[in-house]
């Protein structure tokens, strides 16, 4: 069975996904940024799993600090890391740009630089394992044309709209899925990115009001909405289905192969905001 590091555990598809890993049998290290939620999630597990393999790790993925120590931890302790699931995010509701710990653009930081970093300093925890894999959970709403704000990255970082910080965050994700890609050679870490489609029922966990009312009682009951059930079982694919051991560089959702956005395959924009996102959060833009 593997080790599974799955940030976001403790709440939305994050939560369910650590349940249905733990009844698979595999030992599961998720990540929380507040205790409670760890703790609730860890006593729902043992009630229905006794004596599965899973711990709470604090993490708060918009602070460098904080990542590092994290990855120090498992590294330091010699810990083999089979599948990387980078499944925390946000979707910021302020009109304002918000600044992580860090000076950096929030919604960035947290969906698309953490990932990069946190993927960076469990590489030797990574490369340990015989058939590694990194899944980052990005988003359809990277595609031209969907609702909202359109797509726009600015690597000067000029102007603000949370939605468009949002989609901005979920393409640089996929540019860092692809650029990862490349780099690593064939057999060795794969690296995947899925979209789960739209979940009512984990957006209205971070709504209020009518919006709430809206996502679970409407919204949730629509033929273009994703249950929970089925999400998590995407989720579930991606970390631990056999026939994905030699996939690398492609964007799922639904346990299917999907197109991503022209500009997200742009291999000369991908480079640098993969250069970018080394000097943002300090490393060697070398690696692997």
């Amino acid at each position: 069975m593997a080790t599974i590091v799955l940030t976001g555990g403790g709440r939305g598809l994050g939560r369910s996904t650590t349940l249905a890993l733990a009844r698979l049998g595999h030992r599961v290290l998720f990540t929380v940024r507040k205790p409670a939620e760890g703790e609730a999630l860890l006593a729902a597990v043992r009630t229905e799993t006794p004596g599965a393999q899973v711990e709470a790790r604090a993490l708060d993925l918009a602070s460098h600090a904080s990542i590092r120590a994290f990855a120090k931890s498992l590294v330091d302790a010699g810990v083999t890391v089979d599948v990387l699931f980078n499944s925390a995010g946000v979707m910021q509701q302020s009109p304002t740009r918000r600044l992580s710990v860090d000076g950096l653009e929030e919604t960035l930081a947290v969906n698309a630089l953490g990932p990069y970093l946190l993927t960076h300093e469990l590489w030797p925890a990574l490369t340990r394992s015989t058939h590694a894999r990194v899944v980052n959970v990005t988003s359809r709403l990277h595609l031209p044309g969907s609702r909202g704000q359109p797509v726009h990255f600015d690597f000067l970082e000029r102007g603000y709209h949370p939605e468009r910080a949002y989609k901005n965050s979920k393409l640089a994700l996929l540019w860092f899925t692809y650029e990862l890609a490349r780099r690593t050679p064939a057999g060795g870490v794969s690296v995947n990115a899925v979209c789960p489609g739209f979940v009512p029922l984990t957006a209205a966990e971070v709504t209020h009001g009518f919006q709430k009312w809206l996502m679970r009682h409407v919204l949730a009951h629509m033929p273009f909405a994703q249950s929970v059930e089925g999400a998590t079982a995407s989720f579930v694919f991606m970390a631990t289905d056999p026939s994905l051991a030699q996939t690398s560089g492609t964007f799922f959702g639904e346990q299917q192969v999907l197109e991503s956005s022209p500009e997200s395959h742009d291999a000369d924009k991908a480079r640098r905001f993969w250069d970018a996102a080394a000097r943002w959060t300090g490393v060697d833009p070398a690696w692997p």
